[in-house]
């Protein structure tokens, strides 16, 4: 492991931009800092984003951005179980919450702390981020914990066509690969691999540290620069080598067999990268389509009773994204038609676009989202995060400025270009007796 230098850099982050009141400075390292002052809160949040995760994963590797995150709870070179001072036992007794996720594009950890103990918080942070402590005996225990989360998805039937749905759209390329990663890679996972994964990705130039709630702009750069200072880059600069997804020249299937219920269809259309103005139109058209009494698709699929249930998603990723449209039909489960319906919808507004009342219905919809996404520390940093991991960080404070102007023009644009049956990936989830008996 790094050893961790005993004394910062004297450079004081230097200043980028300020953008919806979030200041961006960057340190000398190349680690960038975010802050949000909200003087009214009485906790604040530090949260450590990593432009890693499952995209970034060769062949052997599957599922090592994960097992990391894992691995960071267990302790660095001076906070560790070992030695009395682990994570859980030193924060949990001063009301600190500790948490983190990985996703395609990302890892991020983040802290909700009582303002006073930010102090202590982004020591334990900056020790476990220069000095991870991959213990042998810890490796073996966090590698049966994440078998076990493989296991608990591999019998979750919605998860299973998810999985089956995404690796049909993306071939080899990683986005088609579960974030935990596979069974055999996560069980050859050696330690030495692991430790030169986590040495290329976690450098400064790779992160960035967010600092929200009550705390004062200076007292964030101060303590900004005391604890990350001095963590070395040592890698090449973070130019990003995954290259992006073939193109799909046709449509694509996939049946998921399974005992028992729900039922399912999922359509998949391989969409713009997150930083396209066309994102912020796909994020719309899910609402129109599928969102609530007043959509396109409510009468004819939810309260017809055909379907007991459906939902939209358009992803944000640093590279092509889906937008993804999903029923569960009532039994007996005529698949055919809630897909035909559901490619119906999306067909009539690539040849006629959408009415002003639907456009302002989905806007004061996603207006309302938006809101309950900016309550609170927890709620912005878990927004701002994925903005950083899809390559933008303002992509967060401007969204609703860049929604406001939407026109239906724009909508019709982004759907002809994307929501073509060129681009499309259909899955169905189907109930079949002798799928338990495969089983």
């Amino acid at each position: 492991m790094h050893a961790v230098a005993t004394a910062a850099r004297t450079d004081a982050p230097a200043f980028v931009r300020e953008v919806g009141g979030i200041a961006e400075y960057r340190c000398a390292n190349g680690l960038r800092l975010l802050h949000l002052p909200m003087p009214s809160m009485p906790v604040a949040l530090a949260m450590i984003t990593c432009e890693v995760g499952s995209r970034h994963e060769p062949a052997g590797l599957k599922g090592a951005s994960h097992l990391i995150e894992h691995m960071m709870f267990r302790g660095s070179a001076r906070f560790h179980r070992g030695n009395g001072g682990s994570i859980h036992a030193l924060l949990q007794p001063l009301g600190v919450e500790v948490n983190a996720t990985t996703w395609l594009d990302r890892t991020h950890y983040f802290d909700l702390a009582p303002s006073e103990h930010l102090d202590l918080v982004l020591e334990i942070e900056a020790d476990r981020l220069q000095a991870l402590r991959i213990d042998a005996g810890d490796l073996e225990a966090e590698r049966g914990v994440v078998l076990n989360e493989h296991d608990l998805y591999a019998g979750d039937p919605m998860e299973k066509l998810h999985a089956a749905v995404w690796r049909t759209a993306y071939g080899d390329h990683p986005y088609g690969h579960p974030v935990l990663g596979t069974r055999d890679d996560v069980l050859g996972l050696g330690r030495e691999a692991l430790v030169g994964y986590w040495r290329r990705h976690y450098r400064p130039g790779n992160a960035t540290l967010a600092l929200i709630g009550d705390v004062a702009r200076e007292r964030a750069l101060t303590l900004a620069q005391r604890h990350f200072g001095a963590w070395r880059d040592d890698g090449a600069p973070g130019e990003d080598d995954v290259p992006p997804p073939s193109p799909q020249d046709g449509e694509r299937r996939v049946v998921v067999r399974q005992a028992a219920p729900p039922e399912a269809v999922m359509l998949a259309w391989r969409g713009p990268d997150g930083r396209s103005r066309d994102a912020d139109a796909l994020a719309l058209l899910g609402p129109i389509l599928i969102g609530g009494k007043g959509a396109r698709l409510y009468r004819p699929l939810i309260a017809s009773g055909l379907a007991v249930a459906g939902g939209h998603h358009a992803w944000r990723l640093r590279q092509p994204g889906l937008f993804q449209l999903q029923a569960e039909p009532a039994p007996p489960g005529d698949h055919a038609r809630v897909e035909r319906l559901l490619r119906d919808a999306v067909a009539a507004i690539v040849r006629d676009g959408v009415g002003a009342d639907e456009l302002d219905r989905a806007k004061g919809f996603l207006r309302g989202q938006l809101a309950i996404q900016r309550d609170g520390p927890v709620a912005i940093a878990m927004q701002l995060n994925e903005a950083i991991a899809a390559g933008d960080w303002t992509l967060y404070p401007t969204l609703p400025e860049r929604i406001a102007s939407l026109t239906a023009g724009d909508l019709q644009r982004a759907a002809a270009r994307h929501l073509v049956d060129a681009r499309l990936s259909v899955g169905h989830l189907v109930r079949d007796a002798s799928a338990a008996e495969a089983g």
